[in-house]
């Protein structure tokens, strides 16, 4: 081989090898301790609505009951986000706890979920479940978050039902900065080996075609 071209193909073979590695250091994912899967074209958003991005994977055993809270018109009847939470006038709950507790905030929308009615949510055995703590919105003193949160994939999984189950009694009213997304969160960064990963690329990519190029000329000024 001749010297030249020797330069070029180790250079190549350095691009070609580490190229993986750089590939996979600019799309670690953000989902490590929340396994919601890729299929879910809004993925990154669902995890950043679980508490620290948390949350764990349970496949259920047997048919097991949630609930959802939603809108006296049936506005958000039906929806992938539920709670083993129970709020009524049983225990002296309210609309505004399960606004605040769920972190849903009245600049979505519009119209903004006033959570007066309850329905159970049953899901059948078999049904992947991503369950963890519903995070906060900003304003974060107006939504807290903290309650249970569970999120399924798909709500017209044959099994899946969702039954009215009562009105939640009215609670008091938010204050006035609560209606907008004043500090909202900002849009996730690429992860810094992203950053790192693509200047390596550029690296070799220019370290490789430079001495390939320089070989080229030799061997044409030698062919002379």
């Amino acid at each position: 081989m001749i010297k030249q071209n020797c330069g070029a193909w180790l250079s190549g073979l350095t691009f070609i090898g580490l190229s993986p590695l750089v590939i996979v250091a600019g799309q670690i994912r953000a989902s490590a301790a929340c396994p919601v899967p890729d299929s879910i074209s809004d993925q990154a958003t669902v995890i950043a609505s679980f508490l620290n991005s948390e949350c764990t994977k349970q496949t259920l055993t047997q048919e097991t009951t949630y609930y959802r809270y939603y809108n006296n018109d049936n506005t958000y009847k039906f929806g992938r986000y539920l709670t083993s939470n129970f709020y009524d006038s049983s225990n002296g709950k309210t609309t505004l706890d399960v606004i605040q507790e769920l972190a849903l905030a009245q600049y979505f929308g519009p119209p903004p979920n006033l959570a007066q009615l309850r329905e159970t949510v049953t899901l059948p055995a078999g049904l992947d479940v991503y369950i963890g703590i519903a995070g906060p919105q900003p304003p974060n003193v107006c939504y807290p978050g903290g309650a249970t949160q569970a999120f399924i994939e798909n709500t017209r999984t044959p099994g899946v039902s969702f039954v009215f189950d009562g009105n939640v009694p009215d609670g008091s009213s938010l204050s006035a900065n609560c209606y907008s997304a004043t500090g909202a969160k900002p849009i996730p960064e690429p992860s810094p080996l992203f950053g790192i990963g693509v200047l390596a690329t550029i690296g070799f990519a220019a370290a490789f075609n430079r001495t390939l190029i320089e070989s080229k000329t030799k061997q044409i000024a030698n062919s002379y």
